[in-house]
């Protein structure tokens, strides 16, 4: 049987081509009915619209991609789904690059990403050492819109937060429970610059209060249970152990939890614990996590309809949101024992 043509779904609508075009690049356009029946004729059928020849004859593509630096936090994963609906409900596809901290990895992606000529990109963070690629990208190949962070006093496209107020309310709600020896865990910070915020939020919250940064305090790890284990462990095996570890990740912070628990070490009574996130696990544990909550849902949707935006309308508009983030006071952190 001969694979249906656009005229074929059209005849069979009851609308025009034009209309049948509509429905797979601008459904927005149509009315609910009209776009219904074209989409179900087309499901019936199995009508496959052939997206590579369109971008051809269009010579322009309709792909848009977003990075990543893991899939394994629950967070950034709902900021790309958040996205993802936005984007895909528009009749655009996004494809999902998953960088894994790895500056090579994340360079190669790129060049993938230019050498098919993707419509557009969103970026959950990136390398420091591929930060020029990316901003030559964002400012000569295509529009770019960037997550989970600010970039005020730039041209470029955001919708985030600011890291470093953020973690200063973390470390300054620490101080005024009373505690004096706070450890900091950051995830990746010398590779993605708004940890690196986070841990200035921290250093700039402890000089404010007189309080000296200790070098043993401060450690970088990858954002996951098991290396929040390692480092709660290397803490509590310090001569002076510290009486309360932030750690600007929830997973590193529910890993902590885990080791403290390991070795007898009762949270929040001999130690706080806070994190950062507020992911779904957080309120769950036990003790109840201390965090900061960022609105991740809502920056992949702010950022998905503006990505579209600069693509279809050629990116007159600048958008710069900072949305807000929250301390959760929860049951994992207490004044220190006298």
């Amino acid at each position: 049987m001969p694979k249906l043509t656009i005229q074929d779904v059209a005849r069979l609508a009851g609308v025009s081509t034009a209309t049948v075009s509509r429905a797979i690049h601008q459904p927005h356009l149509l009315r609910q009915k009209t776009l219904e029946r074209v989409l179900q004729v087309m499901s019936e059928h199995d009508y496959v619209y052939n997206a590579t020849a369109g971008d051809l004859s269009r010579r322009k593509s309709s792909v848009l991609g977003v990075f990543i630096p893991t899939t394994e936090s629950a967070k950034l994963s709902s900021t790309v789904i958040a996205a993802q609906d936005v984007i895909n409900s528009q009749g655009y596809p996004l494809i999902i690059n998953n960088t894994l901290f790895d500056v090579h990895r994340e360079r190669l992606q790129l060049r993938y990403c230019r050498e098919r000529s993707l419509s557009g990109l969103l970026f959950l963070g990136y390398m420091a050492q591929n930060e020029e690629i990316i901003m030559n990208i964002a400012r000569n190949d295509m529009p770019c819109v960037f997550l989970w962070d600010t970039m005020p006093g730039t041209s470029l496209h955001y919708v985030g937060f600011d890291n470093f107020e953020a973690s200063y309310k973390m470390t300054e709600h620490l101080i005024q429970l009373g505690h004096k020896r706070i450890a900091f865990v950051g995830a990746m910070y010398s590779l993605v610059q708004r940890v690196q915020k986070r841990l200035d939020g921290y250093l700039a919250a402890l000089q404010e209060h007189d309080i000296p940064c200790r070098e043993e305090y401060v450690l970088e790890y990858q954002p996951t249970l098991n290396k929040g284990c390692e480092a709660m462990r290397r803490f509590l095996a310090l001569q002076e152990p510290p009486t309360a570890v932030f750690c600007a990740s929830d997973m590193l912070a529910i890993g902590a939890l885990t080791a403290c628990r390991e070795a007898g070490v009762m949270v929040p009574e001999q130690i706080s614990v806070a994190g950062f996130d507020d992911i779904e696990f957080a309120e769950h544990v036990f003790p109840a996590l201390t965090t900061i909550r960022v609105p991740s849902d809502m920056m992949g949707s702010i950022a998905g309809k503006a990505l579209l935006d600069l693509v279809r309308n050629g990116g007159h508009q600048l958008y710069q949101h900072t949305l807000e983030t929250t301390l959760v006071r929860r049951a994992s952190c207490a004044p220190p024992l006298k």
